[in-house]
Formats: structure tokens, sequence, C-alpha cells
């Protein structure tokens, strides 16, 4: 007779995928456990191979569960697995353990086991990510011990242990678990041809064939929860302007994907070059601040310098409370805040249009088709806002080394009024406004990286930390002071 086992750890609210913490939430990774070790035990049940639990931890976290459960003994993984395999040995004649986070584990794979044991020593179906989460075998032979578990090298030194004792050995079609969010995305999609495309701040972002997965992380406009399927609608809205990407599908939740996502069309292209392409990117953006639509599907900014300000307070805050602050970088951001405040607050949008609000040469794809992507905080506000933070140094400077002249950004103006007219007088009011939100989003992810902040990376915080040195604010001091100052 033959043996199933299936090797688990008991799950609960703290051991359960613990390498997607910072994704997912301590009930949404329980949740994913549990599904998992179901459905992987309902297979091997209903093949009737005779299935049976080796399980780490406590029993009662298996209750959602049937079947008989043992306790695992042995002082590591691969004593773990070669104590219950043997113990199995001494009454069935072949056996196959496999993991319990086996996302695309099917019938054949078991199967095929036990009837390829009929002539290897050994069958194994290997894991993506060097490992293996099927291993099949019908005599008691030391494979697992003195090997380093949880690396890429697992499946390779197994082997070399097999090679070893003169055993042969067969490999199976590959199968996947799940410990990234890429792989949480492939089983989402059943497809291994899924890619990292450039993640945001608050976003991440994947290519399927010819789409893009977005997922999105947190809320930059207070939405929560309905930040994505906002963002989705308002994408549906602008394809009318045939300079954004359509959008295709949205789900609230996913199959395995404990978080709303949407799929939208692929493009190819680059990034907008400063010096080469504003005349497209004037176009681009006209053709979205031109759009006629129903502005109520959309958030209003009707006191926008008001809520700037306001924004930029409760971001300084973080860096205010921050034990390492700088109290030279504090004091100048303060006298900015004062600045920005005199200028005036209480002034009402006077030409309503829809505005992307966040447009560095990234937001932007160059190619046969054009177009503007990233549209996480679409609202409904003036054009000169979004010009001005398109043109601002912390914008232009972010992923590029750029930082415009004031005649090259009204070079950029006068082309952009081919389509649509511009108020100066705001124009600069904006320009300050937005320098003074890149600079203050710096102070407060300063804190979020001191953190361990999630979405993260080096050349952010290279950033960061330049538009918060002293050299980079007396830069914007004399703009303005240029304008605004005394």
């Amino acid at each position: 007779m033959n043996r199933v086992i299936l090797f688990t750890k008991a799950p609960n609210l703290n051991n359960s995928k613990t390498r997607l913490k910072n994704f997912l939430s301590k009930k949404e990774r329980l949740e994913l456990m549990r599904k998992l070790i179901g459905q992987n035990y309902n297979l091997i049940e209903n093949e009737n191979q005779y299935p049976i639990i080796y399980y780490d931890g406590e029993k009662s976290d298996l209750d959602f569960i049937d079947g008989k459960k043992i306790q695992q003994s042995g002082n590591d993984l691969g004593e773990k697995m070669r104590n219950a395999i043997f113990d199995q040995l001494n009454s069935y004649n072949k056996v196959v353990l496999i993991g319990s986070d086996l996302e695309n584990l099917s019938k054949d794979h078991v199967n095929n086991a036990f009837v390829i044991l009929d002539q290897y020593d050994v069958v194994i179906a290997p894991s993506i990510d060097g490992g293996y989460g099927l291993i099949a075998l019908k005599e008691k032979l030391d494979i697992f011990s003195d090997i380093q578990y949880s690396t890429p090298n697992v499946l390779d030194d197994t082997i070399k242990k097999i090679e070893n004792l003169g055993k042969s050995y067969y490999l199976l079609n590959p199968i996947r678990d799940i410990d990234t969010i890429k792989d949480l995305i492939i089983a989402e999609f059943d497809d291994e041809n899924i890619t990292e495309l450039g993640n945001g701040e608050y976003n991440l972002n994947y290519k399927y064939n010819d789409k893009v997965i977005r997922i999105n992380l947190a809320s930059q406009i207070g939405l929560g929860d309905q930040q994505l399927e906002y963002e989705f609608q308002a994408l549906k809205t602008l394809e009318k302007s045939k300079v954004t990407p359509k959008v295709y599908s949205y789900f609230k939740k996913g199959e395995y994907l404990a978080k709303s996502f949407f799929t939208m069309e692929y493009i190819e292209g680059r990034h907008l070059n400063y010096q080469t392409d504003m005349d497209i990117a004037a176009k681009l953006l006209s053709s979205v601040h031109n759009l006629d639509v129903n502005f109520d599907n959309f958030l209003w900014a009707n006191k926008p310098f008001y809520a700037m300000y306001e924004e930029f307070i409760n971001m300084f805050a973080q860096y205010q409370n921050y034990e390492n602050k700088d109290p030279i970088v504090e004091e100048k951001i303060l006298e900015f805040l004062e600045i920005a405040k005199k200028s005036g607050l209480d002034v009402n949008i006077e030409n309503p249009c829809i505005i992307n609000t966040e447009l560095n040469n990234r937001n932007f794809i160059i190619g046969e088709k054009s177009v503007i992507i990233d549209w996480e905080k679409p609202i409904i506000g003036e054009c000169e806002q979004d010009l001005a933070h398109f043109l601002v140094p912390t914008t232009t400077n972010w992923k590029t080394e750029t930082i415009l002249t004031e005649d090259q950004m009204l070079t950029f103006l006068k082309i952009y009024e081919k389509y649509r007219k511009v108020d100066y007088e705001k124009f600069y009011k904006y320009l300050m406004f937005n320098s003074l939100r890149g600079v203050t989003w710096c102070s407060m992810a300063k804190v979020e990286y001191e953190q361990d902040r999630f979405l993260s990376n080096d050349d952010t915080l290279l950033k960061i930390n330049k538009f918060l040195s002293l050299e980079f604010l007396e830069m914007l001091e004399k703009f303005y002071r240029k304008f605004y100052g005394q």
C-alpha cells in the first residue's frame, strides 16, 4: 500500500507566511495558509492514498481539517521529513511527502510519483525557488541530513546526496509554492509569465502578457480600501482622452491575492526626456485637462491651496516628532510654510479640470502610443497645479538630474497654450506649493525609511536626503523669496 504525508505547520496568526508580513495582515496570511492546507489535503484525501498529516505546532490549530495527525519529531526540517517518511515506510511500500503551501499540486503529481517509484529510487517535484514541494521514496534513504534548507540550493544538494548513495532519481514537472508577492500573483493568474515592473511609493505593478496588474497598498487621498476602485473608474473615464492606458477588469479581492487589483493595457515605450519630449508632454496634458466629463465622479479640491497646505502640515508633523530630525531643516521648512500661508489659502477653483497631481517623467510612456500612467490621485482641480508639479525641481530632479530654468518652464507653457490657456500668476503660486509638497513629503518619508518602509529603494532615499539638504533647500528659498518673500 501507498501513503501520502501532508507535511505542515499548524497555522496560527503568528507563524503563517511570515515572508508576506509587510504585504498581508496576520488574518489574511492565516486565511491563505488554511486555504492551501485545506485544498492540498482534500486533493490527496479524494485520491484514496491513505493521507496522514505530520504537523509542527499546536494540534488544535489544525481543527479546520479532518484526518489523522502526528506531531513532527526532529531537530531541523531535514530530520523531521526523514523521520516522518521513515516512520511510514515501516508500514507502507511507497511514501510521498508533500508540502502544505503548494498552490498547483495536481493528482498527476501524486499518482505519477507512485508509478515512477517502480523504476527509480527517489521522485522529486522541484519548486521554482530551488527547493522541492514533493519527494517520494520506497526505501529508507537518508538524503535529508546535512542540508541547509530554505536556500536556493536545496534541490541540487539533495540530488548530490542521492547520487553519492548510488541511487536513481526522477524529476516531475515543477510545482509552485507561495512565499512572495510574485508567487501570489502567479497563483492568481495561474501563469508563471509574470514580471515585475517599476513600483511606485504606494503601489505594485506586474506585467502579465500584454497586461499590467496593478495593486495599491495605501491611499494618499483618504479613500482607504476604495482607493483602487476609484483609480480604475477614473481611468475608465480618462479613456476618452486617448492618452491613458485602457483598463480591463477590477477585482475587489482575488482567490489568492487578498487585495484589490485591476488589469490594464501594457504600453511599450520609454520614460519622458525633459530635453526632447516637452511638446509631447504638452499635448498629453492638455488632452486630459480639456476632457469633457462629469466632474461629480471625482474628488474636488475646492480650495486647493488650503488642501495642499493641510497636507504639508500633516506630513511635516511626522518629521517634527522625529528624534533624529535636523533642526536647521525643520526651521527652513517652517519658514517655507509661513511664506506659503501668507500667500493666501482661501482661494477657490476658477477653471476646473481633471488633473493627475503627480507628474514626474516616469508617469509618461513615450513611444508609438504615448500616454500618461499612474493615476493614484486624480481630482478636479486646476491645470496650473498639474503644470507646476510637472515642472518644479522636486519633480524633475526626482528620477533624473534635471532642474529646469524659469525660461525652460515658460517655453513649455507657451507650447501648452496652443491647447489651453494658462493663468501665470496661479502657476507661480502652485510652483511654490508643489515644491513645498515635495519637501514635506520627503520629511515624512525620511521617518518612514528609518522605520523600514515596505516599498523602499536606495535611489529614493538618496533623493530624500538630497531634497532635505541645506543646499537644495536654499536653492528653493531663492525662488520663494523672489516671488513671495521680502
